[in-house]
């Protein structure tokens, strides 16, 4: 069997997809640095120096500049001429004066104004105190206001799930572009090979991941390493950091990989949120993951555990948050995992106290492995909301969900429903702030609030390592193994 871990993809035969919010920030800071710095290029191009005697106020230096601005273009043309005279005639008392009189330098700007030296080095302390670290007290209260907001977030997601505000500054169909309408959540066709991201090229993926298994499985039971047998086993160049952390008074684990299950693809997994752990835990969270033997650093997406079937489309709604109480899957990229093994989700850090060698891992939630399957779909939804502004039976002019009749046009053919039940469509638009005309299948109430669902898919990152205690520090050791001891002279296996 090959021992490679994941494919390299090639990057010629992609195709074009839509650039991700994030490349999309860096490109917007990248092209307002180059502005800054042309900006500031063209700044200290148009300065000039000039030279004045020692002790001119800055008005008398401002019209010396203006001066000699008029004069250049005529001291230009008369330049070889005056070189010449002063070469001829020059005189050792001009010269006498002028190392009498003392000059100094002073900087002009492209309005004419002069910039003194003092005013530079003051910008120059400020620009430095400006880019130096928060201090402890500020970055205490940064970490209490993101805290904050996190639990601000938590309370939004559990009263008002998934509902955004429509931007004003921005059109909804550009905002919203990567969205789509479904009619049917469960039935509507979505293609699972669309737009993959470059990732989806790196993993492996079977025809059959119930008869692969099976096959691993009825192999590895036919081996010469029956279940209960006393064997002996040598290592052979181990690493150094092996060696050095081995304990007689422990016990030296040592695992084998079945077929493929060094290979990497899109693993999803079951979990429960633990019932002694209350703060909240979001999607894309770092946290260590415990597959059977394994462990990892992940970075987990969550979504909902719904039974698929052959009538279903294979879309499940992504979880902003692991919510309590409910079993939720989370998906990664990590190495294939054949069987049913359990999966535990801690916190990757220890919590702050004297003590780390009574520290144990704060646990996050439990759960097994599910499947192994990169044809899931994770669809992020959204929920635009709007409210009637006027009801005549089955008809309703409704407001606040668009602002410009373009994007009420773009978004005409997805359906609309209410919070009480009511479903319908858009007929037209009205006017050019975003009013539009909508029919429903009965009348609806004034209190009632009109909503449309859009839809996203969303992809893990690839971000999973394999979490290792050499890896760590030593209060990371201490959470996990407790202190490790020094190598002992003889090391027998």
């Amino acid at each position: 069997d090959s021992l490679v871990e994941a494919n390299e993809p090639n990057t010629l035969t992609n195709e074009q997809t839509w650039p991700e919010d994030e490349e999309m920030n860096g490109w917007n800071e990248r092209m307002q640095e180059m502005e800054e710095e042309e900006s500031r290029m063209a700044a200290a191009k148009d300065k000039r120096t000039i030279t004045v005697p020692k002790g001119t106020s800055t008005y008398q230096a401002s019209w010396i500049a203006a001066t000699q601005g008029d004069d250049n273009e005529s001291d230009d043309s008369d330049a070889s001429s005056d070189e010449d005279d002063d070469m001829d005639s020059g005189s050792d008392d001009g010269s006498e004066e002028e190392d009498e009189e003392e000059y100094e330098e002073m900087v002009v700007g492209a309005d004419g104004k002069i910039v003194s030296a003092s005013d530079d080095e003051h910008d120059d302390e400020a620009s430095d105190k400006d880019d130096g670290l928060p201090t402890a007290e500020e970055e205490a209260l940064q970490l209490k206001a993101y805290l904050k907001e996190r639990e601000r977030q938590n309370r939004d997601d559990v009263n008002f799930p998934d509902e955004v505000d429509t931007p004003m500054e921005v059109s909804a169909r550009e905002r919203f572009a990567r969205f789509r309408g479904l009619q049917s959540f469960r039935t509507s066709p979505w293609d699972p090979y669309e737009n993959l991201p470059l990732d989806y090229a790196r993993i492996f993926q079977f025809e059959s991941f119930k008869r692969t298994q099976q096959r691993v499985l009825r192999v590895a039971a036919d081996s010469a390493a029956k279940s209960g047998m006393r064997i002996r086993i040598v290592l052979r160049a181990a690493p150094a950091e092996i060696a050095a952390s081995y304990n007689p008074s422990r016990p030296f684990v040592a695992f084998g990989l079945m077929q493929h299950e060094h290979q990497m693809s899109v693993v999803h997994f079951t979990v429960m949120r633990s019932e002694g752990y209350s703060e909240p835990v979001r999607s894309k969270d770092p946290l260590v993951a415990h597959f059977g033997f394994r462990r990892y650093n992940v970075r987990p997406l969550f979504s909902q555990h719904s039974l698929g079937g052959s009538n279903t489309n294979g879309v499940h709604k992504f979880e902003r948050f692991l919510k309590p109480g409910v079993v939720s899957v989370g998906t990664v990229y990590a190495p294939i995992q054949f069987g049913t093994v359990p999966v535990s989700l801690y916190l990757p850090t220890p919590a702050a106290t004297s003590d780390m060698a009574g520290v144990i891992p704060t646990l996050v939630g439990t759960g097994s492995s599910l499947e192994v399957n990169p044809s899931r779909i994770l669809a992020k939804r959204i929920i635009l909301t709007g409210a009637p502004f006027k009801i005549h039976k089955r008809s309703a002019v409704i407001r606040y969900m668009f602002f410009s009749p373009e994007d009420v046009n773009w978004f005409k053919p997805v359906q609309l429903h209410t919070k009480h039940g009511r479903t319908g469509h858009i007929f037209e638009s009205l006017g050019t702030h975003g009013y539009m005309k909508c029919v429903f299948d009965g009348p609806i109430k004034q209190m009632d609030t009109v909503c449309m669902n859009l839809y996203k898919r969303v992809y893990p990152k690839w971000n999973t390592s394999l979490w290792s205690e050499h890896a760590q520090d030593e209060e990371q050791k201490l959470q996990w193994i407790g202190p490790v001891m020094q190598k002992p002279e003889d090391m027998e296996l």
